[in-house]
């Protein structure tokens, strides 16, 4: 995809340099630019993202090393992340006026090849419908490569097969939506707080399975826009509804979410075989009895 702002093209400049800085380290076997850079609607908020993958554990020393070769300013080098499988760098590419710390913000997160290759394992055979690999495989997918482009070709090919036992896998994973009766209980007490809560939640999980259902890999909520332009399976006006529901009284979006998830559910059934949906209408529709 070509960068259609200025903000991308700015970003990918910035990337495609940085990129050499990691390639001259031959542990590296590829380096990814994703995110909104790579997709093209990138803008003044933007980070540039980048996946660097490693042949094996990088050490503090070279990922520094990396960064400092491309001119960046380091903000901070994480420690490995047992829970993601990999390490965090945030830094800055470029100064303005001359001063340090005022370039664009980079995030460049560090796998092993290795955990790759986990990743569409657990996805494609195992039908793993963890956050983390959803997030892993949708930058494969959609990123743009700036080294090691055979390696990324092969990994991008095998994950483009988004298999159906996938899309059940997720569609049932966050499918559930219990507790809706909370929302007479939200107004009565009026607390817009825990409504607003509930109500984000509710959205996120409509997302997860739209995504799922149009066999696309999650990649975030950043960006609503860029979200639905990927869905051509979605309940009409999709993005007006779920904007509506934030414009006033918070409590008065039950209507409006009670409405999106029927309909969710009727994609679901449509276009899902096998998942169970009379039951998560069961549990959807379930309103407690009331005592005073």
């Amino acid at each position: 995809m070509e960068a259609s702002t200025s903000a991308s093209q700015t970003r990918r400049e910035h990337a495609t340099r940085i990129a050499e800085a990691y390639a001259a380290n031959r542990k590296v076997a590829a380096v990814l630019l994703g995110g909104s850079s790579a997709a093209g609607h990138a803008d003044r908020f933007s980070d540039i993202e980048l996946g660097v993958f490693w042949h094996e554990d990088p050490t503090e020393a070279e990922r520094a090393a990396a960064i400092d070769a491309a001119q960046g300013d380091l903000e901070q080098l994480y420690a490995y992340d047992e829970v993601e499988l990999a390490w965090f760098d945030d830094w800055k590419s470029g100064r303005r006026d001359g001063a340090p710390k005022t370039g664009i913000s980079v995030e460049s997160v560090h796998v092993t090849t290795a955990v790759v290759e986990g990743a569409l394992e657990a996805a494609l055979e195992r039908h793993d419908p963890a956050g983390g690999v959803q997030v892993l495989l949708a930058a494969l997918v959609d990123g743009v490569p700036l080294h090691g482009h055979d390696v990324l070709a092969r990994w991008r090919s095998a994950a483009v097969a988004y298999p159906p036992e996938l899309v059940r896998a997720v569609v049932e994973a966050h499918a559930q939506i219990d507790h809706f009766w909370r929302f007479d209980m939200f107004r009565e007490r009026d607390h817009p707080l825990l409504a607003a809560r509930a109500t984000t939640e509710i959205h996120e999980r409509v997302i997860r399975i739209l995504l799922a259902v149009n066999r696309v890999y999650f990649f975030g909520f950043k960006s609503l826009d860029a979200i639905a332009a990927r869905l051509e399976i979605a309940p009409p006006d999709l993005l007006g509804r779920i904007r509506r529901a934030y414009g006033g009284d918070l409590v008065e979006a039950e209507p409006l979410l009670a409405a999106l998830v029927e309909e969710t559910y009727d994609i679901v059934e449509q276009h899902v075989p096998g998942v169970d949906v009379a039951r998560l209408r069961a549990i959807f529709r379930y309103r407690r009895p009331l005592w005073d």
